[in-house]
């Protein structure tokens, strides 16, 4: 039953509007955590594209903090609204990401990872050495006047992760997703078939940057504070790997329920365990581990098929022709 199509579809219908329902509850802490999960959904879901096409991204980072100080920034120089800054976030994003795609060329694994990584930590000195436009360390401000109510960027941030679910289903539905997956377990062999690799890259990192920086958009209305090491930060880029990792790398509801699971571990221990300084992250940290070398298929593989546990490699068998030419 859980694996049937018809059933996660109906599942999938009933979280989203769930979450979008939730907005509308007068419950501050709740809200500020869902909040937070419809952001972490979004990175994560973005950071999921780019690995379905043997992508790693170590500098998701860059994505975030350019949305969120293209929303800044534009909101107080035009007075801009969430959504016209929301969606400025997106194109600028798409751009950065399209951009990364045609310099970066056909690096891929830990050489792609490393120029990821590069670029966050370039754009956060950056932000640091043009103190007259970011703030430099001292950091900017949103303007009171232009914030909206709570509830309001709550709504909007439910909305928008949905938003990214449904975006990544197309996707998957589409040949994009058969492209990308080819393009991850053989590129040569997926360029002999007639797929273009560097063209579907171009759309996969320029997809995947549009939604990163769109979620650093939303943040930055509800923090209403930014400074580039809140902007650049590497917390944003561990969580938006792990998150995929914990729930199920390579599959739609993976993102999701990785982002639900690590809010609830982060905010369980620190509640329950939070006195004792440094126990919770520890804690935190080690149910994170053990689900990572128990699960490798994640939360989504545990349900939908039982105890996942990494099959051992067979040995290798020696070539028949070894054997039939050997004598007596």
């Amino acid at each position: 039953m859980l694996r049937s199509p018809y059933f996660m579809v109906g599942l999938g219908l009933l979280s989203a509007l769930a979450l979008v329902a939730s907005t509308f509850w007068n419950a501050p802490q709740l809200n500020d955590w869902l909040f937070r999960i419809s952001t972490l959904i979004i990175l994560a879901t973005s950071w999921n594209l780019m690995a379905n096409a043997g992508l790693v991204s170590l500098g998701h980072s860059a994505f975030w903090g350019v949305g969120s100080y293209t929303a800044v920034l534009a909101a107080n120089a035009f007075g801009g609204s969430v959504l016209l800054t929301f969606t400025l976030a997106l194109v600028v994003g798409g751009v950065m990401g399209a951009l990364l795609a045609l310099v970066t060329g056909s690096l891929k694994g830990i050489f792609f990872a490393i120029v990821t990584l590069a670029l966050s930590e370039g754009l956060r000195i950056c932000a640091l050495m043009v103190p007259e436009v970011t703030g430099g360390a001292v950091g900017l401000f949103l303007k009171q006047e232009l914030r909206p109510s709570q509830h309001t960027l709550y709504l909007f941030g439910a909305l928008a992760a949905v938003g990214s679910v449904v975006v990544a289903a197309v996707i998957a539905g589409s040949k994009l997703q058969f492209a990308s997956r080819a393009m991850r377990d053989n590129e040569a062999a997926a360029q002999m078939l007639g797929i273009a690799p560097r063209r579907q890259r171009l759309i996969v990192v320029a997809i995947s940057g549009a939604m990163a920086s769109a979620a650093g958009a939303i943040n930055a209305w509800y923090g209403g504070y930014l400074d580039p090491e809140v902007a650049f930060t590497l917390h944003n880029t561990i969580l938006s790997q792990i998150a995929p990792i914990l729930g199920g790398i390579h599959t739609i509801a993976g993102p999701v329920v990785g982002a639900v699971a690590i809010i609830a571990l982060s905010e369980g221990t620190r509640i329950w365990l939070g006195t004792m300084e440094g126990v919770s992250q520890l804690t935190f940290g080690l149910i994170l581990v053990v689900c990572i070398l128990f699960l490798p298929k994640g939360l989504v593989g545990l349900v939908q098929g039982g105890p996942n546990r990494r099959k051992p490699t067979p040995a290798p068998r020696l070539p028949l022709a070894s054997t039939q030419g050997a004598k007596p």
